[in-house]
C-alpha cells in the first residue's frame, strides 16, 4: 500500500496570503485580531487560527455600536466600498487581505461601470466576492446565475461581462452565451477574470483521482469548493471519499495493494493534508511516496 498527497492541492495564493497576514499581525503585535466573516471555509484551520487569537465577526460590527474593535481583517473574497467607509467612520483600521485577483476584478468592473456600460457579473449572487464586485459598481451590476437572470439586462446597452473568479470555465462560458443572446444587437465585451489556479484545478484533479485507487478529499463542511472538487473526483473514481479530518477515515475503504491519494480544496491547509496522509500511513503501514505511476499502467 502507498499513500501520497496531490501536489496541486492546498491553499490557493489568495487564501495563503490572507492567512499569512493574520499570522504575522498577531505575532508582531501580540494582540488578537478580528476578521469580517470566516477568513477561510475550513473549520480545522479556523480553530488553529482562533488559538492564535483570530476571531470572526459579522457585518453587524460596522453598524455603529462601540465594540472595542481597532483592526478588522478583510478576507480574500473582498468587500464593497461601503465596508471600508463604515470602518473609517468608526475609526477601525482595515487590514486588507483581498486577493489581488479579486482586486483586479473590482477595478475592471468599476472602470467599465463609470464609462457608462452595463456590467454583468457571472457568478453566485450572494457570494461575498460577487457582492464586493457589485458594490464597486454602486450595486448596479447585473448578476447572472440562472438563465432567467438575463431578463434583467437592458439589451440596448453596451455590455461588459466578467466572472466571479472561482467559478468553472465551462459554467462561465455557458452564461456568457446567454448574455450574448440577450444583447445580440449591441457590443458585448467579455473579460475572463477567472482565477488561473481554479481553471486548471478540475483538469489536474481528474488526472490525480484517476491515477490512484482511492482518493480522499479533505475539506471544510462550509466549503462549496470542497464539494465541487469532491464531485470531480467521484466522477472519475468511484472510490472517492470526503472527510473533514483524519478521524472520519474508514479503513475499510482500503485494500492491501491500494495507492491512496490525499487531496484538498483551495481552503484546505497543507498541514492538514499531511496529517491525514500520516494517519493513513501509521494505521496501515503504507509507504509514503511523492509520485506514482498511473493506475492504468499498474493494472
Amino acid at each position: 500500500m502507498k499513500v501520497l498527497i496531490d501536489p496541486r492541492s492546498g491553499f490557493c495564493g489568495g487564501v495563503r496570503r490572507v492567512v499569512k497576514m493574520a499570522e504575522q499581525h498577531m505575532a508582531e503585535t501580540g494582540e488578537p485580531l478580528v476578521s469580517l466573516g470566516d477568513v477561510i471555509h475550513n473549520e480545522v484551520e479556523i480553530s488553529r487560527l482562533a488559538r492564535m487569537g483570530l476571531t470572526g465577526t459579522s457585518h453587524e460590527i460596522l453598524n455603529g455600536a462601540p465594540n472595542g474593535t481597532r483592526q478588522l481583517l478583510i478576507r480574500a473574497h473582498g468587500e464593497p466600498p461601503e465596508t471600508y467607509d463604515k470602518a473609517k467612520q468608526l475609526g477601525i483600521e482595515i487590514i486588507d487581505g483581498t486577493c489581488p485577483v479579486v482586486t483586479r476584478s473590482q477595478d475592471i468592473a468599476r472602470t467599465h461601470y463609470l464609462s457608462g456600460e452595463q456590467v454583468v457579473i457571472i457568478g453566485k449572487p450572494y457570494h461575498p466576492e460577487t457582492v464586493g464586485i457589485k458594490g464597486h459598481c454602486d450595486n448596479h451590476a447585473v448578476v447572472v446565475y440562472n438563465r432567467e437572470d438575463v431578463q434583467n439586462l437592458d439589451p440596448s446597452r453596451k455590455t461588459f461581462v466578467l466572472a466571479q473568479t472561482t467559478v468553472s470555465a465551462a459554467w462561465f462560458s455557458e452564461r456568457v452565451e446567454w448574455v450574448k443572446a440577450r444583447c445580440d444587437t449591441v457590443e458585448v465585451q467579455v473579460e475572463n477574470t477567472l482565477c488561473r489556479f481554479v481553471v486548471g484545478r478540475d483538469r489536474d484533479l481528474k488526472l490525480f483521482a484517476m491515477d490512484v485507487d482511492v482518493c480522499i478529499m479533505v475539506g471544510g463542511t462550509k466549503s462549496s469548493n470542497t464539494i465541487v472538487l469532491y464531485n470531480v473526483c467521484k466522477e472519475v473514481n468511484p472510490r472517492s471519499y470526503m472527510v473533514v479530518t483524519e478521524e472520519e477515515i474508514d479503513f475499510d475503504w482500503f485494500s492491501a495493494e491500494d495507492t491512496i491519494g490525499v487531496t484538498g480544496s483551495a481552503s484546505t491547509p497543507h498541514w492538514l493534508l499531511e496529517r491525514v496522509r500520516n494517519h493513513i500511513a501509521e494505521r496501515t503501514s503504507a509507504e509514503i511516496v511523492e509520485r506514482i505511476s498511473p493506475v492504468s499502467s499498474r493494472r
